[in-house]
């Protein structure tokens, strides 16, 4: 019995993929409504996350104003 090289396992091995690729059939297509209702889910999405950031950060501005603005105020009284 003669043992097989490497480069003839190789090319059995591209034999059965390019089968395998042959043998594959695409049955369903997506239909343009369908991407265009993706592409304007994916713009939501980014709309959404700019969104909560910029709530994020306004909250924590007012949160650390507020902080400050009541550190101030305990100052001045504490100095009159």
């Amino acid at each position: 019995m003669k043992k097989k090289s490497l480069f003839d396992i190789a090319m059995e091995q591209k034999r059965e993929k390019q089968n395998n690729d042959n043998n594959i059939v695409i049955t369903h297509k997506n239909s343009r409504i369908s991407v265009v209702v993706e592409i304007i889910g994916k713009i939501f999405k980014v709309l959404f996350y700019i969104l909560i950031c910029l709530l994020l950060t306004i909250g924590t501005t007012v949160l650390v104003n507020n902080e400050l603005r009541e550190q101030l105020i305990n100052v001045v009284n504490l100095n009159l």
